[in-house]
C-alpha cells in the first residue's frame, strides 16, 4: 500500500509540474508579445498623451512608525512627484521616537481639526489625536494617531483624504517622479462605460541599505552585488512577466502584492466595500478580491489593471532572516485572503477572477511550495526505497529543473534583451548562472518559509510577534 501511494504521488506531481510548466510558458509568451510591442515606445509618451490638468487628483496614503531618521527625506521625494493635483497624507501610527517632532519642526505644521473633511468610512480606527497641515507645502497633511497597525492607518488616511483616487505607499517604497503619470494613464484611457477601480505596476529593486545609511535614493552604498539581491531580482522578474503582464495579456484581472508597495484604488469603491480590513494578515490582495466581487454584484464594468512600466523602487531584505520573515508574511496573507474570499473560487458569477485568477494563485502560488518540496521528498524516497524506476526519478528532476531554473533563465534572458536598463556582461553572466541553480537551493529554502507561512494562516503554527520594520519606515 505504501508503494502504491508513492507511485500515485509520483503521477500527481508529474501532472502538476506539466500543467504548471505549460501554464507559465503560455503566460511568458503572452508577456513577451506585449513587451515586444511596447519596447520602442518613447517613455515621454505619458507626458504627451496625458493632460495633467484633466488628470484625476490622487491622495497618497503613507503610514509611518518610528521613522525619525528617514521621514524628512521620504516626504521630500513624495513632494517632488511630477503631477498636477495630489496630496500627501502622512499617518503617524503611534511612533515612540521623535518622528512627530521632526515633522512639526521641518514642515511648520498647524492643526486643522475643525476643517477636516471626513469621507464617511463606516469603520472605526484607532484614536486620531490631531490632524495637521503644513504651512510650507499645501499638499502635505499629517495625521497623528494612536497605534493601530498599517491597515488601520490606511483607513484613517482614507477617511480624511479628499481626492477621488487613493494610492497606498509601502514602507520601503521610493516612487519615481513620473509614477502618478504612469499609473493614472489607464484611468484616462478607459473607454466609455468602463471604470478602472485599481491599478498597480512593475517595481524595480533596491538592495538593503548599509548600517546608518539614511539616503533612500543612493544605490552606491547598497549591497547590490550580494547573492540574496541577485536571487530576488530573478524572482521579481519572473513574477513580473508571468503573474503580471502575462495574466493581463489575457484580460485576467489580478493585482499582485505590488499593490502593497504602491497601487491606486478608486476611493468611492473602496468606501463601498468598507475600506481596508484591520487584519494585517489579509492586506491588499483581499481588498482587490472584495472590489472585484463588489463590481460583479452591482453589475458594473470595473477593471483592475497591471502596467508593465516601472513605477517605483522597493528596498528588499538584506539578510536571510529578513527574507524568510517576509516570505512567511506574504504566504500567510495569500492563504488568509484566499480563505476569506473562498466563495469566489470556481464561481462563474465572478468571471475571470473566480474561474482563472484565484484558481491560478491557489494551484501555482499557494500549493506550489508544498508540491515542489513533495517532489524532492518523492525523489529521495524513490531512490532510497528503490520502489520507483530510476528513469521516473530522472524525469521528475528534469521537470523540476525545467519549471524552476530553465524557466527563470529564459525569463532573465528576455528581460535583458527588452529592458531599457543596460546590463554589463558580468551582470548577465551572474544572473544566468544564478537562475540555472535556483531549483537546487534557493527555491527549496524559499518554499520552506512559504509553507511555514501557510501553516501560520491555518493556525497550526503560532505567529511570531512582528519585529520592527526594516527599510523606509
Amino acid at each position: 500500500m505504501l508503494r502504491s501511494f508513492v507511485l500515485a504521488c509520483y503521477e500527481g506531481i508529474f501532472i502538476y509540474l506539466v500543467l504548471a510548466i505549460v501554464t507559465c510558458s503560455v503566460l511568458v509568451v503572452a508577456a513577451a508579445r506585449t513587451l515586444i510591442r511596447q519596447r520602442d515606445l518613447d517613455p515621454l509618451q505619458y507626458h504627451e498623451m496625458l493632460d495633467e490638468e484633466l488628470a484625476p487628483a490622487v491622495s497618497l496614503l503613507v503610514p509611518v512608525r518610528n521613522s525619525e531618521d528617514t521621514i524628512v527625506q521620504r516626504i521630500s521625494c513624495l513632494l517632488d512627484i511630477q503631477y498636477a493635483r495630489y496630496e500627501v497624507i502622512i499617518i503617524n501610527d503611534g511612533s515612540e521616537d521623535e518622528t512627530m517632532r521632526r515633522l512639526k519642526e521641518t514642515y511648520d505644521l498647524m492643526p486643522i481639526r475643525s476643517k477636516v473633511h471626513y469621507s464617511g468610512l463606516g469603520q472605526e480606527t484607532a484614536q486620531i489625536k490631531c490632524v495637521y497641515q503644513s504651512r510650507l507645502h499645501h499638499r502635505l497633511v499629517v495625521i497623528d494617531k494612536a497605534y493601530g497597525g498599517r491597515m488601520d492607518s490606511l483607513n484613517a488616511g482614507l477617511n480624511i483624504s479628499q481626492y477621488p483616487y487613493i494610492a497606498s505607499v509601502g514602507p520601503r517604497t521610493v516612487l519615481e517622479r513620473d509614477a502618478l503619470v504612469k499609473i493614472m494613464k489607464p484611468v484616462m484611457d478607459a473607454l466609455p462605460g468602463e471604470e478602472v477601480v485599481a491599478c498597480s505596476g512593475r517595481v524595480d529593486l533596491m538592495a538593503s541599505r548599509n548600517t546608518n545609511q539614511t539616503d533612500l535614493t543612493d544605490n552606491g552604498a547598497r549591497r547590490t552585488g550580494s547573492t540574496l539581491f541577485v536571487m530576488q531580482t530573478i524572482e521579481y522578474v519572473r513574477a513580473f512577466l508571468i503573474s503580471g503582464v502575462g495574466l493581463v495579456r489575457y484580460n485576467i484581472n489580478v493585482l499582485l502584492f505590488t499593490s502593497e508597495v504602491f497601487g491606486i484604488f478608486k476611493k468611492n469603491r473602496v468606501l463601498e466595500v468598507g475600506g481596508y480590513k484591520r487584519d494585517d494578515q489579509v492586506a491588499h490582495m483581499e481588498l482587490v478580491m472584495r472590489l472585484q466581487k463588489h463590481m460583479k454584484q452591482i453589475r458594473e464594468r470595473g477593471r483592475i489593471i497591471y502596467i508593465p512600466d516601472p513605477i517605483c523602487r522597493v528596498e528588499v531584505p538584506g539578510t536571510w532572516h529578513q527574507l524568510c520573515r517576509q516570505r512567511i508574511g506574504w504566504h500567510m496573507q495569500l492563504a488568509s485572503s484566499l480563505w476569506t474570499q473562498r466563495s469566489m473560487i470556481f464561481n462563474p458569477a465572478y468571471g475571470w477572477m473566480g474561474m482563472v485568477s484565484i484558481p491560478y494563485f491557489i494551484l501555482i502560488e499557494l500549493l506550489g511550495p508544498v508540491l515542489e518540496l513533495g517532489a524532492i521528498v518523492l525523489f529521495i524516497a524513490g531512490i532510497g526505497l528503490q520502489w520507483v524506476d530510476i528513469n521516473l526519478c530522472i524525469i521528475l528532476v528534469l521537470l523540476l529543473t525545467l519549471y524552476g531554473s530553465l524557466l527563470s533563465a529564459s525569463v532573465v534572458m528576455f528581460e535583458i534583451w527588452c529592458s531599457r536598463k543596460v546590463y554589463t556582461s558580468r551582470e548577465v553572466t551572474r544572473l544566468l548562472l544564478y537562475a540555472c541553480t535556483e531549483t537546487f537551493w534557493f527555491r527549496p529554502l524559499n518554499n520552506i518559509s512559504r509553507i511555514y507561512g501557510m501553516l501560520q494562516a491555518m493556525g497550526l503554527r503560532k505567529a511570531e510577534e512582528k519585529d520592527s520594520r526594516h527599510g523606509l519606515g
